[in-house]
């Protein structure tokens, strides 16, 4: 025996389950958050061209992300998705509650819309099931982290209110 973790076969056939119907519902969300993203591209660009580049980025990664989720739901994948869609649901976030953090806009608070609105429950929803579709190990080191810059951000915070 090398010591090595060996996945049960029982295992590998209840993640491939759950990959069957989860990643098709990851991959469908996705492209949605992505199209809004790129429909907005335009009207940010005008404002500054560093939002429309945000707005671009996004919806090409999101629209992206799906085929690749469909292809290859495998930890890195799953990890990655988790990451770039909390980065986009950080920014909106902040953009609502501190303000737009650069540009001619800095520290000016955005309005919240049905339809961005709409689009973040999307991506909160993919990260959710995106934590469905990650292993033990990785859901447990992802939410571990998850909480560690949870909390990071409400020490920060109240920091802040004492300053």
């Amino acid at each position: 025996m090398s010591g090595l973790p060996v996945a049960s076969p029982r295992r590998t056939a209840a993640h491939a389950s759950t990959a069957w119907y989860v990643a098709p519902a990851v991959a469908f969300l996705s492209a949605g958050a992505g199209y809004v993203h790129l429909a907005y591209t335009q009207s940010h660009w005008r404002d500054w061209w560093a939002y429309g580049a945000f707005f671009l980025a996004a919806g090409v990664f999101q629209l992206l992300y799906g085929p690749v989720v469909l292809r290859r739901p495998g930890p890195k994948v799953v990890l990655l998705g988790i990451a770039g869609n909390l980065a986009v649901v950080g920014m909106y976030v902040y953009s609502r509650t501190e303000g737009v953090p650069l540009g001619p806009h800095a520290r000016v608070k955005e309005a919240a819309g049905a339809v961005d609105v709409a689009t973040t429950a999307a991506e909160i929803l993919v990260v959710a099931l995106l934590l469905a579709l990650a292993g033990g190990r990785s859901r447990r080191w992802t939410l571990n982290l998850l909480l560690v810059a949870g909390l990071a951000l409400w020490v920060m915070r109240l920091g802040q209110g004492f300053g």
